[in-house]
């Protein structure tokens, strides 16, 4: 197996994880590191790929800027451009996607090699995944780690604007983004039940998946049990022994009695963390102060005033809280520590302690804190929702509670601090049962498993080279080059210029290929062409990338066709369009294509009403599709792996032409995914308001200053395409 892993966000590197530096680089970064690496390490596997962004930043370490790092001898990072080098919160990385999809398929196709599958990691990795998937004709994975809804529910409980939210998060993106994960994944890897019957419920396509409940493992070599200090020293190695030291030497600093048991959290600097709840827990209870110290490590930092709005929210008002209950002398909030090293250590020497960890969070789709406590033997306090129930089934190492509650809260870590044998009975059942039901390799045996039984399932892919005419292949194989453009308004609208641009073509022609690309069907375009004269053309993709045509004789691509009957069922989605009453079967019965239903939206409602109903509706009749909006009245319903864009990557792979010397040429929004990503995207001077944001997006769009065709040469000639064809 070629596995691929695909985790874009936060700081990912193979050793000395910086965890907690912010909201971005969190559990995540760990759970892809070691699924990668234990991956590589099992015979069925031949390669692992853990694709993220390169970043080239002078405040972070030049680590992340390496295009490669081996993690042994078959797991490696791959790091690819994203939307420049500086480091920026996953929030702002949106708009630069598309340009990591071409960059990650130009990637795959230098292996010379397809993926067996492609997982993509939070919802940003898995539109990626999805797109990259998609154009190898491979099975998708999909882990969401934390779900949009999960995050709109609580800011919306908050009282931010649904306005603000999306602006601020790009929330309404993310969203989608999932639901169409969910709508089209082949597996949905889930940490609990409670991830899978309660968070995905809340998504209109929740129901779709197959669903795989794999709890992720931990590293059993860094959380060895507390005890071994005493039962193995000779096992514990130097580095160990001086982060415990480094760790005793930073608590010592803020306790008066640092020999008292300690109340342990790790977290970020994030409000969904709650860690409020354990200060007031702690400072509303004298008696709880007076038993045990304690020791919040919130992240790393070195200035709150230079940290993310929400995360300086979060610490200053920790130390107002700190400051109310006069906590001084009995709780710690140390600035940083080293996550490889201290954070095992700081498990460890809580135990030594007989203290307790406790997560506070509200909520915890799986609670990796939890396992990496109990692993070493530490007992915990968390909360009674999400993962932590699967946690407790397993292995009854820790008491779950009303969090929001903060006497409960307290009464169950006092209860712990001072009942010895309920002490005992959850160390000694984490350090053993946490080895049982949480290792890596066993994670991985039953993702292998999984994966086969999805290739077993499924058709090989065709990429074949059609031979219905070798005219067409044998000139399509010697190009170097292509223009694939618009029609109207772009290609058509200036007679003179379009003239002008048949001339360029005609001397270009040996090296570079030229067609369309419309939302028309075959037919329709065909008569546009021969009404303006143009021609020859290589190739055209109409019915809005549903279908590929090849030559004078319109031949047409089977390939396209096979891979795009892949989970479309058609019955699904005209029954669930059916059921709403403002929209209609267009009339044209050519219009409707065997990968594409076209229908009429009643002017009566507002598109920005209609069209969330739309894909309500087919998330619930489990439809894979794609949705393509247009002229304020259209709704063309797609097979999921159509679209202008798609057809592009498609044509890339099928005649190995590089995707960075395919103009893409449009004017309106309905060319936005053809224009995106590592083509290059040639936008007209007449172009729509709907294309203005793409003019920060990516260095590969250029926006020419000249109308229709004209505007076509100037952005040929401004990519080298033709003339100067460097």
């Amino acid at each position: 197996m070629y596995i691929q892993l695909i985790s874009i966000h936060g700081l990912i590197r193979g050793n000395d994880i910086e965890m907690g530096r912010d909201g971005d680089t969190g559990g995540q970064v760990r759970y892809v590191i070691e699924l990668a690496k234990t991956l590589g390490t099992f015979d069925e596997v031949s390669q692992v790929d853990l694709f993220t962004r390169q970043i080239k930043d002078k405040r972070v370490s030049p680590d992340y800027a390496e295009p490669i790092e081996e993690l042994g001898p078959k797991a490696r990072i791959v790091r690819l451009p994203c939307g420049g080098g500086r480091y920026v919160r996953k929030e702002k990385l949106w708009p630069f996607l598309d340009d990591f999809v071409d960059a990650m398929v130009t990637f795959t196709r230098s292996e010379k090699r397809n993926p067996t599958v492609i997982h993509g990691h939070y919802a940003d990795a898995g539109y990626i995944a999805r797109e990259v998937a998609s154009a190898f004709g491979v099975p998708f994975y999909f882990t969401g780690h934390s779900l949009g809804r999960d995050k709109l529910a609580y800011l919306e409980s908050q009282g931010m604007s649904l306005e603000a939210i999306d602006k601020e998060y790009n929330m309404n993106r993310r969203i989608d983004a999932e639901e169409r994960c969910l709508a089209t994944a082949d597996r949905v890897i889930t940490s609990t039940r409670h991830e899978r019957d309660t968070q995905y419920a809340r998504y209109d396509a929740g129901q779709t998946p197959q669903f795989e409940i794999i709890p992720p493992g931990t590293e059993l070599e860094r959380f060895f049990p507390y005890y071994d200090y005493e039962l193995a020293p000779d096992s514990i190695d130097e580095e160990t022994k001086q982060a415990r030291m480094r760790m005793n030497r930073e608590l010592g600093r803020f306790h008066f009695e640092p020999d008292r048991p300690l109340i342990l959290a790790l977290c970020r600097p994030d409000k969904r963390k709650n860690i409020n709840a354990l200060i007031k827990a702690y400072g509303e209870d004298k008696q709880l102060q007076s038993m045990a110290n304690l020791a919040i490590f919130a992240g790393i930092r070195s200035d709150i005033e230079k940290m993310e709005d929400g995360e300086r929210e979060v610490l200053t008002d920790m130390l107002l809280m700190m400051d109310r209950y006069d906590l001084y002398g009995r709780m710690a909030m140390p600035k940083r520590h080293e996550s490889h090293r201290d954070v095992p250590e700081l498990y460890r020497l809580t135990a030594s302690k007989r203290g307790v960890f406790v997560n506070p969070a509200h909520v915890e789709p799986f609670g990796l804190t939890f396992i990496e406590a109990s692993a070493v033997g530490l007992p915990f306090v968390g909360t009674h929702n999400g993962g932590p129930q699967d946690i407790v089934a397993n292995c009854d190492s820790g008491l779950l509670v009303d969090v929001s509650d903060a006497g409960t809260l307290a009464e169950a870590i006092k209860q712990l601090l001072t009942d010895r044998e309920l002490w005992d009975k959850c160390s000694n059942n984490g350090v053993n049962r946490v080895r049982e039901h949480y290792s890596w390799e066993t994670h991985c045996e039953k993702y292998i498993a999984s994966i086969q039984e999805v290739v077993d399932s499924l058709p090989t892919p065709s990429f074949h080279v059609s031979r219905d005419s070798e005219a067409p292949a044998k000139r399509l194989a010697a190009l170097d080059s292509f223009l694939i453009t618009d029609i109207d308004n772009t290609l058509l609208g200036d007679e003179e210029a379009l003239q002008r641009l048949k001339k360029l073509m005609e001397e270009n022609r040996e090296h570079l290929g030229f067609g369309v690309a419309s939302g028309r069907y075959l037919d329709m375009v065909i008569d546009v062409l021969e009404e303006h004269d143009i021609g020859p053309l290589d190739l055209i993709i109409s019915s809005v990338g549903c279908e590929i045509y090849y030559g004078p004789h319109y031949t047409l691509d089977k390939g396209w066709a096979s891979h795009l009957r892949s989970k479309w069922r058609p019955d699904r989605v005209q029954e669930a369009m059916d059921s709403l009453p403002f929209v209609s079967l267009q009339k044209d019965e050519k219009t409707q294509r065997e990968f594409k239903i076209s229908y009429d939206l009643d002017e009566s409602i507002p598109a920005d009403e209609a069209i969330p109903l739309v894909h309500a509706a087919l998330g619930k009749a489990k439809a894979a599709y794609s949705l393509i909006f247009s002229h304020g009245s259209f709704i063309d319903i797609l097979a999921h792996r159509a679209s202008k864009g798609k057809a592009v990557r498609y044509i890339s792979t099928k005649w190995n032409i590089p995707l960075e010397r395919i103009a893409t040429a449009g004017d309106s929004g309905n060319d936005r995914d053809m224009l995106t990503g590592q083509t290059a995207g040639i936008i007209v001077g007449n172009y729509a308001p709907e294309l203005e944001s793409l003019q920060r997006s990516s260095a590969r769009i250029y926006f020419a200053e000249a109308h229709h065709a004209d505007g076509i040469i100037e952005g040929l000639e401004h990519f080298g395409i033709t003339n100067n064809r460097g």
